[in-house]
């Protein structure tokens, strides 16, 4: 009966009744439904506001950064920022799909050719980029649209 035991057959049989015990959990495992992002299913609805990350990318260090949006709020104002990424937390209030965020970067009078991004990541919707470029202060408005297919 021992020699039974030892015979190559006996270990692939023992083999295949250990991935047998182990095909359950795994068949659980890897066949999980999959996960459904939460995207917003129809227009924004204007006057809400909307929790939003804002990542601000310098190129080179500012002496002031304001961003306020198009009906006057500020969004962010800092004083003396190193060149590099931040993030910051806003509520932003949306009119017809859009956001326009003002932006105003003092760079200094001796600042070459530099450009700030700012990215803008609303809870439910994709984020987008924006830029501006130049030197000394630049103060451009930025218009960011979120548009559904219907």
């Amino acid at each position: 009966m021992l020699r039974w035991l030892t015979s190559p057959l006996a270990g692939t049989a023992g083999v295949i009744a250990g991935l047998c015990l182990i095909s359950i959990p795994l068949r659980q495992l890897t066949s999980a439904p999959p996960v459904q992002a939460v995207i917003q299913s129809g227009p924004l609805v204007s006057g809400d506001e909307i929790p939003a990350v804002l990542r601000l990318k310098l190129l080179a260090p500012a002496k002031s950064l304001r961003l306020e949006t198009g009906d006057g709020r500020t969004l962010l104002d800092n004083k003396n920022l190193q060149a590099g990424d931040s993030e910051h937390d806003a509520l932003l209030r949306f009119a017809d799909d859009e956001c326009d965020i003002i932006l105003v970067a003092d760079f200094g009078d001796h600042a070459s050719e530099t450009a700030v991004f700012l990215t803008v990541m609303p809870d439910g919707l994709e984020e987008q980029t924006r830029h501006a470029t130049g030197s000394g202060i630049i103060e451009e408005t930025l218009r960011y649209e979120w548009r559904h297919a219907h």
